[in-house]
């Protein structure tokens, strides 16, 4: 027995040495760089990307098998471009769990890694064809592993006792969603990751990306371990932070801690402890909130949860809202469970409204059939605005299949009481239905009702969540929109009317909203009010897309007649806008009287408005305005003079006409006008300028044809009206026109027009009526020549006569 010991351990030992002397000849003969080309050769037949080592392979065989690669770079897939690189990559393996299948990995260590991860339009990535190979080469071992040859026995089993990346960038670019993510300065570090073990994980990195716009550094510390077989991962101890920009934040803190076991593909988890807390700022405001989770499972035999609860608290200036959330204990099967009743509470503050909103009811569901529903969903609202008392309700069953990706509002009831812009109480009453379809992107909603005095009834939809298509089908009976207009705080100074022109004419319009708006639908409103201007049957289809809303056609009856026209505006910096309008048959004296308090023309006619403009400022606005415009009114009249009146006076004064008399002038009053039977005129219209060259007044005492220049801009006037005083009726022109019949009188209107003058020019008057009586003597010396001359021949034909007969005897 001694011999055999002896003889065995000599053997080893000579076994051991003939080991040794035989790895120490492989290393010093075996070089790896030799097998670079067959390697980067195999990488482009398999993969069809380009691998670069530019560095030495250096091996290491003793305690473990190692390989140091150095500096490492691969294409994209059939390109050049670089997919990923690293600095500097080592590995090394366990030698003696090889021999029985198991790959081992001591440490990988890889330094510099820089990669591109980019997902293309068509939702295809830049890593398919690593994603593919890799299945295909699994189905291929599998296959292998299930003959039974030499091949057949234990399956590889993957173990690394630990990877640490340093100093690693990560780029992700979406072009289906045009985003970019980048992870900058990843630092990870893990212990042993293999299937069971119980390991740790510490990684920090920087985060930088739009769509959401974030700029952060993230700091996560967790326990892990997981089973591939059963598709579990536990997380123990989790502590992340997230500080930094984001998602409109600024100032952004995030906590996030507890522990979880997560099964996935089986939604099954169970959460212990999680507790989340944030802190920010958006704009002006700071906010704070938490979540706490004591207890929440779902396994395959119970659903389970301890009390849920939350809240958020959000403050600047003058607003402050707090929303909280709760939800007691409960258990049941994932087949069938119910918590009892969930609560929301939000409390609002914001100058003179202070209001509260709570939504209760109770949730019931099956979690394997992922359906979920809620008998009575009630939504309560209290409070006031002022002294107007809020308040009302909202009641509607809820049901959610998330497999089928739908959620039905299916009785949908509300009876509210809100603040009202314009002061006071604004009442909705309205029922109706929602639907929402996850899977196809779209929603649906019908809505019949009352709003204050207005019965309404509303089809709306959306198709497509980014971006979003809206469509609507609203008919209204009866709309005053003046009654929703914000008035001026109490007690807050009247401003003069002239200043509150300004204020407004400053006021830029704002269009930006149109940027991102897609809409299609039509609006029906039996009666309208706007502006303090009234119209009737009123339709609108709007159409809204790229930054432009087309409304077209916009039809209604206005004041006796009706308006047919379109209007576009696109927003930009500055907005653009475009307006085609015919008026037809309409009464203009009240249709000016209700839009701007005042009627400087009245009438019943027609007018065509084509024009565009430009502008950020309501001035800005009048002062680009460009195109044309026609009127043609019958009897009517023009406020503010008086021409036959202005006539006569002049009358008065044709004794004393010399051309050096100074023009009779005066001021608009509007208590004065000048009737007419008809009036015509069109107008070029150039950067807020109105030019007008045929203006026609008929009426049955005179003539007016005119000339000059409208500044809407600055809302002056220039214009030259030449008055022709014709044939007068009996009894209303009188002896004073008819002496001045045939005779134009010029009238220059000049001025603001809040206070137009008027200028009668007696020069111009009395050079005509110079010119007019020199016509008349030219006429009267003309036929006394003509006379004279016909009496000389007479007398001569005579003389002529009487001497003949003496010569003749006769």
């Amino acid at each position: 027995m001694r011999k055999t010991l002896k003889y065995a351990a000599l053997a080893v030992a000579a076994l051991l040495a003939l080991l040794v002397a035989a790895a120490g000849i492989f290393a010093a003969t075996f070089n790896p760089n030799d097998y670079k080309p067959l390697l980067i050769r195999l990488v482009q037949e398999k993969t069809q990307r380009t691998l670069a080592i530019p560095g030495d392979i250096k091996l290491s065989f003793f305690p473990k098998l190692g390989a140091d690669l150095g500096p490492l770079r691969i294409s994209e897939h059939k390109g050049s471009a670089e997919f990923a690189s690293v600095r500097h990559a080592t590995l090394s393996l366990a030698l003696l769990p090889l021999l029985s299948r198991q790959f081992v990995v001591d440490q990988v260590r890889i330094d510099g890694l820089r990669a591109t991860i980019r997902r293309n339009k068509d939702g295809s990535t830049n890593f398919d064809d690593l994603l593919a190979r890799d299945e295909d080469a699994g189905r291929g071992a599998g296959a292998a592993g299930g003959g039974g040859g030499e091949g057949s026995g234990a399956p590889l089993r993957f173990d690394i006792d630990g990877v640490r990346l340093t100093d690693a960038s990560v780029l992700f670019e979406d072009r289906q969603q045009a985003r970019r993510i980048e992870l900058s300065g990843l630092d990870l570090e893990t212990g042993k990751i293999a299937d069971g073990a119980a390991s740790q994980l510490e990684l920090s990195t920087r985060i930088k990306g739009d769509r959401p716009d974030v700029d952060a550094a993230l700091a996560l510390k967790t326990g892990f371990s997981f089973d591939l077989a059963a598709k579990a991962y536990r997380f123990k101890g989790l502590g992340a932070d997230v500080k930094g920009r984001l998602a409109g934040f600024s100032d952004l803190g995030l906590r996030l801690s507890g522990d979880a076991d997560l099964k996935p593909q089986a939604r099954r988890f169970v959460l212990d402890g999680v507790k989340l807390a944030v802190d920010g700022k958006r704009s002006a405001e700071t906010i704070k909130g938490r979540l706490e989770i004591p207890k929440l499972a779902l396994t395959d035999a119970t659903v389970s949860g301890g009390k849920l609860s939350g809240e958020v608290a959000a403050a600047g200036g003058a607003r402050d809202v707090r929303a909280s959330f709760s939800a007691p204990a409960f258990e049941g099967s994932p087949q069938a469970f119910r918590i009892p009743a969930l609560a929301l509470d939000i409390a609002l503050r914001q100058d003179r409204l202070d209001a509260k909103a709570n939504v209760s009811g109770a949730v019931s569901g099956d979690i394997d059939k992922l359906l979920f529903t809620s008998p009575q969903l009630t939504l309560k609202l209290s409070g006031k605005q002022g002294d107007t008392a809020l308040g009302g309700s909202l009641v509607t069953p809820v049901s959610a299949n998330l497999q089928q990706q739908q959620v039905e509002l299916s009785r949908i009831a509300a009876d509210l009481n809100l603040p009202n812009p314009g002061g006071g109480m604004l009442k909705l009453k309205a029922d109706g239905q929602a639907r929402v379809d996850l899977g196809k992107k779209t929603a649906s909603a019908r809505l019949d009702g009352r709003l204050d005095q207005s019965v309404f009834n509303a089809r709306l939809g959306l198709n497509g969540f980014a971006p979003p298509l809206y469509t609507f089908d609203v008919g209204i009976d009866q709309l005053d929109l003046d009654r929703y207009r914000a008035k001026a705080a109490p007690g807050a100074a009247t401003p003069a009317p002239q200043a509150a022109q300004g204020a407004t004419a400053q006021r830029p319009p704002d269009f930006s909203a149109l940027q991102k708006l897609h809409a299609n639908g039509s609006m029906r409103i039996g009666a309208l009010k706007a502006a303090n201007v009234r119209s009737s049957n009123v339709r609108v289809d709007v159409r809204a897309a790229n930054g432009r809303l087309d409304a077209s056609p916009i039809a209604a009856g206005l004041y006796g007649g009706s308006a047919s026209g379109a209007l576009t505006i696109t927003a930009g910096n500055p907005a653009r806008f475009a307006l085609r309008q015919t008026l037809s048959g309409i009464d203009v004296g009240p249709l000016l009287k209700d839009a701007i308090g005042k009627d400087p023309v009245s009438g019943k006619g027609n007018v065509q408005l084509d024009v565009t403009t430009r502008g950020m400022s309501f001035d800005q606005i009048r002062k680009a305005l460009n195109g044309s415009a026609r009127l043609e009114l019958r009897d009517g009249a023009v406020r503010g003079i008086n021409i036959a009146q202005a006539v006569r006076d002049a009358k008065a004064r044709l004794g004393q006409l010399r051309g050096d008399e100074k023009a009779q002038a005066g001021t608009a009053a509007g208590a004065e006008k000048t009737d007419f039977s008809e009036l015509t005129g069109s107008f070029r219209i150039t950067d807020g300028v109105a030019r007008n060259d045929d203006l026609s007044i008929k009426s049955p005492l005179i003539r007016v044809a005119g000339a000059g220049d409208i500044n809407l801009g600055a809302e002056r006037l220039d214009y030259l009206a030449r008055t022709t005083v014709v044939s007068t009726l009996q009894g209303q022109g009188g002896p004073e026109l008819q002496a001045l019949k045939g005779l134009t009188v010029p009238v220059r209107l000049s001025g603001p027009f809040s206070a137009i003058g008027w200028q009668v020019d007696f020069a111009g008057m009395a050079t005509e009526l110079a010119k007019r009586k020199l016509d008349e003597r030219k006429d009267e010396v003309r036929e006394k020549a003509q006379k004279a001359l016909e009496e000389q021949k007479e007398k001569v034909r005579s003389q002529l006569q009487e001497q003949l007969k003496g010569l003749f005897g006769k």
